[in-house]
C-alpha cells in the first residue's frame, strides 16, 4: 500500500463516521496526521479540509506548512526521572502540530505490528517542534532543517527509483542494515557496530545523490517502509543517519536526517541528534507516566 493509499484510507473512515453538517474537521486533521508516515515535516490542514468537502477521493502527494495555531508544547511533567516502574515524560502524541519543545524527556512511538513494541525517551535539547505524529519531530522553522524519527522497517526497496518491488530484508538487525546498504544510488556507510541502552544494533549512513540519476526518470528516491506502507521522505542531498537495534526481539531503527552544507546544520546541531540517538532508552509504553 502506498503512502497516498494509506493517507486516502485512513481520511475516508474518519469521512464515513460523520454526520454532515457536524464536520469536525479538526478531529480529522488530528487522526489523518497520527496515522501517517509524512515526507516533509508538517501536515497540511488546509488540504485535509478540502478532501473532507470533496468526499476524500485524493490525497496530496507532497506536505505544506500547518494551518493550526502555534502553541507552546507541554513541559515534561518534572526533570526526567523514574519513580517506580514509572518515568517522567512528555508524550509526542500529546503535543500539538508545530509547537516549540520544551527542552527535555519525550517518548517516540513506534509504527510496529507487534502491540507490545515499547517506546524510546529521548532529551530533546531547544530548537525542535513536534510534527504532528508520535515518532517524529523537527527543526523550528527559523533553524536549518534536521529531523529525528523512531521508526520500524518492514520491508526495503530492491532499487532506489523506478518500478522496484518492496522485499522482506530478513528479520536481524544485520539483515536490515545489509539491505538498506546494498541499495544502489544510495551512497551509504558499511554498518558498524553499536550499542543503545545496553541493546546490540548497528549504526550506518545512506546518503542521496545531488542530483536524480538518469535511470530514475525523475522519480523519487526509494529506500525502506513500515509494515502499514509508509515511507520515509527523502530529498536530493539528504544524509540521513541510522541506529538499529535489537530491543527485546523488537527491530527498532531511529534516524536523524539533514541536509548538509553551508545553509544546512552547524556541527554542534548535527551532534545533537546523535546525542539524541545514543542517549535513547526504551520503556514499555505503559511505563510512561501520565
Amino acid at each position: 500500500m502506498t503512502l497516498d493509499q494509506r493517507l486516502t484510507r485512513s481520511a475516508r473512515a474518519v469521512v464515513d463516521g460523520l454526520t454532515p453538517p457536524a464536520v469536525d474537521i479538526d478531529a480529522i486533521r488530528a487522526r489523518v496526521r497520527s496515522n501517517r508516515r509524512r515526507t516533509a515535516l508538517l501536515a497540511t490542514g488546509a488540504t485535509v479540509a478540502a478532501l473532507v468537502a470533496v468526499g476524500v477521493t485524493a490525497v496530496a502527494g507532497r506536505d505544506t506548512a500547518a494551518t493550526d495555531p502555534m502553541e507552546p508544547a507541554p513541559a515534561p511533567t518534572s526533570s526526567p526521572s523514574s519513580s517506580g516502574d514509572l518515568v517522567q515524560a512528555t508524550r509526542l502524541e500529546d503535543v500539538t502540530v508545530g509547537s516549540p519543545l520544551t527542552p527535555g524527556r519525550y517518548a517516540f512511538a513506534f509504527v510496529s505490528e507487534q502491540g507490545d513494541a515499547p517506546v524510546a525517551l529521548v532529551d530533546v535539547p531547544a530548537g525542535y517542534e513536534a510534527s504532528g505524529n508520535a515518532f517524529e519531530i523537527g527543526s523550528e522553522r527559523d533553524s536549518p532543517f534536521r529531523h529525528f524519527d523512531a521508526w520500524t522497517v518492514a520491508t526495503v526497496a530492491t532499487d532506489a527509483c523506478g518500478e522496484v518491488d518492496w522485499v522482506d530484508p530478513g528479520p536481524s538487525v544485520g539483515d536490515l542494515a545489509d539491505a538498506l546498504a546494498a541499495l544502489p544510488v544510495w551512497d551509504s556507510t558499511q554498518p558498524v557496530a553499536r550499542t543503545i541502552d545496553g541493546h546490540e544494533g548497528v549504526y550506518m549512513e545512506l546518503n542521496a545523490p545531488a542530483e536524480v540519476p538518469a535511470e530514475c526518470q525523475g522519480g523519487e528516491l526509494l529506500s525502506y517502509r513500515d509494515h502499514e506502507g509508509g515511507t520515509q521522505g527523502i530529498g536530493l542531498g539528504k544524509t540521513q543517519r541510522l541506529w538499529i537495534a535489537d530491543v527485546d526481539g523488537h527491530r527498532l531503527m531511529l534516524v536523524a536526517g539533514y541536509f548538509p552544507g553551508p545553509e544546512g546544520p552547524t556541527p554542534e546541531q548535527v551532534d545533537e541528534l546523535r546525542l539524541m540517538a545514543e542517549g535513547a532508552t526504551f520503556v514499555d509504553a505503559a511505563q510512561v507516566a501520565p
